[in-house]
């Protein structure tokens, strides 16, 4: 298949995985959130996918490249392939439901779902989720999809920088891709919709890894 067919074809995969989610959300809320974005359900599975396809690209251009590019390369993509990883890891709670795996007296009086996770536990009463994966995560990629590439193309230095450190830029269809995502997921009638947002953003993420505005970086 040819570049852009792969890519429309995830487009496509990741609209109708949304836009289903939209419609049960609206017609059926009880299967919605019991079934369709239910923990360990079709939803959070396919995020699981989506980061884990993301980490062993990462992990095949580092070996493809080793330290031919130099040091800066090496550690941006070994920064990422980790934060994939971590992510997919939070995401089944490593492997906790799986393994049926109970949690230690730790995480069952810090957690907010008494599970193995970083995510989901509860520091002075306010849930971490909220804190850094909800406000913090939020602004990083707002700056990522909507500043950054504005500065890459505007300044040669930045440019340069981010090439260095193997930062893979957006194009302007995942920035696009990714502001309906969030347009659809802040119209969704359920607290749940969440999970609809982590699902379209990793892997919208993972297109635009695959085939970044920068892409002869991975030549």
């Amino acid at each position: 298949m040819k570049r852009n067919s792969v890519e429309t074809a995830l487009f496509v995969f990741v609209a109708f995985h949304v836009l289903l989610g939209l419609l049960l959300a609206i017609i059926n809320l009880r299967y919605f959130e019991g079934n369709y974005v239910v923990e360990d359900g079709v939803i959070e599975w396919l995020s699981v996918d989506a980061l884990l396809l993301s980490a062993g690209l990462t992990i095949s251009r580092m070996y493809r490249f080793k330290l031919s590019k130099g040091w800066p390369f090496f550690i941006g993509l070994f920064v990422f392939a980790a934060l994939f990883i971590f992510g997919a890891g939070e995401e089944i709670s490593w492997g906790q439901r799986i393994f049926n795996i109970e949690s230690s007296d730790f995480f069952k009086a810090n957690n907010g779902q008494g599970e193995t996770n970083i995510h989901n536990l509860v520091v002075s009463g306010k849930k971490i989720n909220k804190i850094i994966f909800g406000t913090f995560l939020g602004i990083c990629v707002g700056t990522y999809f909507l500043i950054l590439p504005v500065l890459y193309r505007k300044f040669s230095r930045i440019k340069v920088l981010v090439d260095r450190w193997a930062l893979p830029i957006p194009q302007t269809r995942h920035i696009v891709a990714y502001l309906i995502l969030f347009g659809i997921c802040s119209i969704m009638p359920s607290p749940k919709k969440g999970e609809i947002l982590e699902f379209g953003g990793t892997f919208i993420f993972f297109i635009l890894i695959l085939f970044p505005l920068n892409r002869e970086i991975y030549d």
